[in-house]
């Protein structure tokens, strides 16, 4: 099944408003199995948008128009798929009458254009809006649907939560399944898939880039649902062996909550000395649920002295080496450590940039302590400030989840 998604309105395409409609639509079509082979955003314009309404309808089996029904003039939407299909509107009572009572239970005036959200397409499936006013429709052109929902996040996107599934169903049978890979790029990732040649033309297999990982989403569509399971079983299974710890989620799960269950579970105290990260390591952390059982604590050191003072980083390793160095960071760790707070003690310091104080921007160095060991990494990061910060963050959080049984070099 083939899908379209025209998102109408042009503080869209004046950059006033940031289109999230469609990627949200887009992740649950492709958890239903449903291919979006079109997109497009377009004005406030009724000729151009029953052109492309006419043009899309052709290329897919269901359409989705996003926005464009509410109560002023330039709201359009469904104007013009009456025109596309040469269907009336209509007034619907109990839609009417919804409003109505809603502007009398907000004690406001219920101006005359309002009314134009209770007019529908005569012949549609009503999908009344609990969250709003506009409702929605879906009408059967052929052997086609179109789905009509309103623009406004807060109202689009529970409406496709309790809409979507139950009127988009086919008879096919649909499983999907991620996985999340640390450690390995993309492009690693997708070829070491292709090698295994596990697709077939009930099976497709695509990788996705995130920031901090990548995902691998499986999608088996047939009408044999018990078949479909065991293959995907069997497929996971093979994964799991080809990449080994790499494959640290099978349910979207972020690396930083998948770090924290570990750590709770291995019942192991963390403290970070954040110089390069400004506390943004920590700030990480405690956004997840159950922080407060596994982190200890975290010094900003972003000065010379405060790592001197605090963290006890000797002013002649400081002044022959400088803040940014493996010893800097070796001696911020052990400090930290020495506090006797955790079990495992991490420093980073580096160059954000964009101007350099010691080294070349983006140059990190980040030292994870144990009681007995301790390992040193360097690493370069290119980008924004802000994007080295959160590359060193998501680099932490990666190598702690995937080294917490391996304790680094050994000491002397």
């Amino acid at each position: 099944m083939k899908a379209g998604i025209i998102t109408i309105g042009t503080e869209i395409l004046i950059g006033s408003i940031l289109d999230t409609n469609s990627k949200y639509l887009s992740e649950k079509l492709s958890e239903l199995g449903v291919h979006v082979s079109h997109q497009l955003s377009i004005r406030d314009d009724f000729k151009e948008l029953s052109i492309e309404i006419r043009d899309m309808i052709k290329k897919v089996d269901v359409l989705f128009l996003c926005g464009g029904l509410g109560p002023t003039e330039d709201d359009m939407t469904k104007e013009a798929l009456a025109d596309v299909l040469n269907k009336n509107l209509v007034l619907d009572d109990v839609q009417y009458t919804k409003l109505v009572d809603r502007f009398n239970k907000l004690k406001r005036p219920m101006t005359s254009n309002n009314k134009k959200q209770a007019y529908v397409i005569e012949g549609s499936k009503i999908l009344d809006n609990k969250w709003g006013t506009a409702p929605g429709e879906i009408i059967e052109y052929g052997n086609k649907k179109v789905f009509l929902f309103p623009g406004p996040p807060k109202e689009f996107e529970p409406m496709v939560d309790y809409y979507l599934k139950d009127n988009i169903a086919e008879n096919n049978e649909i499983i999907v399944k991620s996985l999340n890979i640390a450690g390995l790029g993309e492009s690693s990732v997708e070829e070491t898939i292709r090698h295994l040649k596990l697709e077939n033309n009930e099976i497709s297999i695509n990788t996705f880039a995130h920031f901090y990982d990548t995902e691998i989403k499986i999608i088996a569509e047939g009408t044999d649902k018990e078949h479909l399971v065991y293959q995907v079983r069997e497929i996971v299974e093979k994964l799991h062996i080809t990449f080994g710890e790499h494959l640290y989620s099978e349910n979207n799960t972020k690396p930083k909550e998948v770090l924290v269950k570990k750590l709770t579970e291995k019942n192991l105290k963390i403290s970070f000395a954040e110089s390069i990260t400004g506390g943004l390591l920590s700030s990480k952390l405690t956004s997840v649920n159950g922080a407060s059982k596994i982190l200890k604590n975290s010094v900003v050191s972003y000065s010379n002295e405060s790592k001197h003072k605090i963290l006890g980083v000797s002013n002649s390793t400081l002044e022959e080496f400088g803040a940014v160095s493996e010893q800097t960071a070796l001696e911020m760790a052990k400090g930290l450590y020495n506090l006797g707070l955790c079990d495992i003690a991490v420093a980073t310091t580096g160059e954000a940039g964009p101007i350099s104080s010691e080294k070349e921007v983006g140059t990190v160095f980040i030292c994870y302590y144990y009681k007995d060991f301790y390992e040193i990494k360097e690493h370069f990061f290119k980008g924004s400030r802000n994007e080295i910060q959160e590359r060193v963050s998501d680099t932490v959080i990666t190598h702690l989840l995937l080294n917490l049984d391996k304790k680094g070099e050994k000491n002397g």
